[in-house]
């Protein structure tokens, strides 16, 4: 049993991972790092405790008596960046023993590749340089890539998490988004040929995984995850069974998209996808192997949910995609 505080945890897919763990902490104890009062999870049990991201001496008080630290922390690349270095920094003089930073994407990082990453890379290797134990949690492109725009209703699951419609459940935490899949409009707008392989994983599983890692006794430097590993001709072929209907694909080639990296607005859609290109997307299945008992959702399992029965019109190419 270990004492787990969550940083980042109060919206977006961080939200995910706090419902996930407050309905089944199993053994463990947990921490919410918040900015503000949270009374919903006070009320619920929750140790909430107050943080000030620029106060060391707010950040080691909070950290007392913590083991391991979960960082989700998201928002602008400055604050992900500037937030998780000062948690780092407390961490260690607070004594905890073990840090997660927020990572949940491909394999080894890719800083290098992403600029908007960049910042991710000094957090990763500050916990390295920490003396924490710690390691990079991946699980690919989230789920949701396939779930904005469903009319489908809100399920038992949407309705315990105080979702008010079918998308907001399906999106888990995340917002609207029609990255390379436009599932409203049939369009699937590629890396490369569609060949290269990608895995996509649930939020809802990714938190699941999280969580059960606690109870390993030593992390490695990743810990890959994964609901579906596919190649993007194969996501096509499924969506587009699903949906009753051929999706428009347009295939980008290398060249294409680093001559879309070059302009700022589509810059961080293109390196993402030059990422997916080489195959940033496959990442591993360890918790998988190590947690057989969790079942995560496929891409089948998803799309059928949210669009098998949906009335779709005919595939037509919208606006042209970027992703801010």
């Amino acid at each position: 049993m270990v004492t787990v505080a969550l940083s980042g945890a109060t919206s977006g897919f961080g939200l995910t991972v706090l419902r996930t763990f407050a309905a089944n902490p199993g053994p463990h104890t947990l921490v919410l790092l918040s900015r503000t009062p949270q009374p919903e999870w006070t009320a619920k049990g929750v140790d909430v405790r107050p943080v000030d991201y620029t106060s060391r001496t707010s950040l080691v008080q909070a950290l007392q008596g913590v083991h391991t630290v979960l960082s989700m922390i998201g928002a602008s690349p400055e604050a992900m960046r500037d937030s998780q270095l000062a948690l780092v920094a407390a961490a260690k003089e607070a004594g905890v023993r073990r840090f997660a930073p927020s990572e949940y994407a491909g394999a080894g990082g890719g800083y290098r590749d992403i600029d908007l990453y960049a910042g991710k890379g000094e957090v990763w290797e500050a916990v390295k340089a920490s003396g924490m134990q710690y390691t990079r949690f991946a699980c690919g492109i989230f789920m949701s890539i396939f779930a904005t725009g469903t009319p489908k209703p809100v399920t038992e699951v949407g309705r315990a998490e105080g979702a008010e419609s079918g998308e907001e459940e399906a999106l888990a935490g995340l917002r609207p988004w029609s990255f390379m899949f436009n599932m409203l409009r049939g369009t699937a707008d590629l890396p490369g040929d569609g060949s290269a392989k990608f895995a996509v994983t649930d939020t809802r599983d990714v938190a699941r995984f999280v969580i059960a890692a606690l109870d390993l006794d030593v992390w490695p430097a990743e810990l890959g995850m994964r609901g579906s590993l596919l190649s993007f001709d194969e996501a096509v072929a499924i969506v587009g069974r699903v949906q009753g209907r051929k999706f428009l694909v347009r295939e980008n080639s290398v060249a294409e998209l680093e001559a879309g990296c070059e302009v700022p607005e589509k810059r961080f859609y293109n390196q993402v996808r030059l990422a997916l290109v080489n195959e940033w997307g496959v990442v591993g299945d360890d918790l998988n192997r190590a947690f057989p008992d969790i079942r995560p959702v496929t891409v089948e399992d998803f799309v059928e949910k949210w669009w098998s029965g949906v009335e779709v019109g005919e595939p037509s190419w919208g606006k042209d995609q970027s992703f801010m």
